[in-house]
């Protein structure tokens, strides 16, 4: 990435995690970095297209460090769900104002719908090698590798979704909801894995 767009969506991501995407202007984007308003559309021609960049950056940061964690794998399955799920768990905290605002107008772009499909096919893939080699360590049996990732993630996002709904609606913040959806997710995790457990 063109290193003046990286220090334009950090700037960016600063304020918005701040004072939200609605609240947020180019304007004041442009003032923060001590830039005119037009040398900031020279980068990004309208709010969407950094808001976009600015998901994008702060989605493939929490892909990488999710990514590096099962790298390490100690053939303890259930510890690396619980570890990659408190990761998220403080990364939404940390994000959590981006994270309440997805009802807004830029939610319904193409090129949105684009990026959130290619990080749930991302996530997807990342579960299912997680699954395949802690399944060929003899670590867990799983009979159904492709299902029970989908199956997994499709549970994790609804959980998600179930917690933080009247804080999406009403854009007020909630952070304890941060923490109810890390017990449901840990709680299921370990309901529907904990008996594929094999014990050596």
């Amino acid at each position: 990435m063109d290193k003046r767009k990286e220090e334009i969506i950090k700037v960016a991501l600063n304020r918005f995690c701040h004072y939200g995407f609605s609240k947020t202007t180019m304007n004041e984007v442009a003032e923060d970095l001590h830039i005119t308003k037009a040398n900031l559309y020279y980068y990004y021609q309208d709010k969407t297209a950094l808001i976009i960049d600015v998901i994008r950056y702060v989605g493939e940061e929490l892909q990488a460090s999710e990514q590096k964690y099962i790298d390490n794998y100690s053939h303890d399955f259930l510890g690396t769900l619980f570890g990659v799920l408190e990761m998220r768990s403080q990364f939404f905290s940390k994000y959590y104002v981006l994270y309440i605002n997805e009802n807004l107008e830029w939610m319904r772009s193409n090129a949105i719908k684009e990026l959130l499909e290619e990080f749930h096919n991302k996530e997807l893939t990342k579960l299912k090698n997680f699954f395949s080699y802690a399944a060929s360590c003899g670590d867990v049996r799983i009979d159904d590798i492709d299902a029970a990732a989908l199956g997994y993630l499709e549970v994790n996002k609804a959980l998600g979704i179930m917690y933080n709904v009247e804080d999406i609606i009403s854009g007020l913040p909630n952070k304890a909801n941060v923490d109810k959806v890390l017990e449901s997710q840990k709680r299921v995790a370990k309901l529907i894995f904990e008996d594929k457990i094999i014990t050596k």
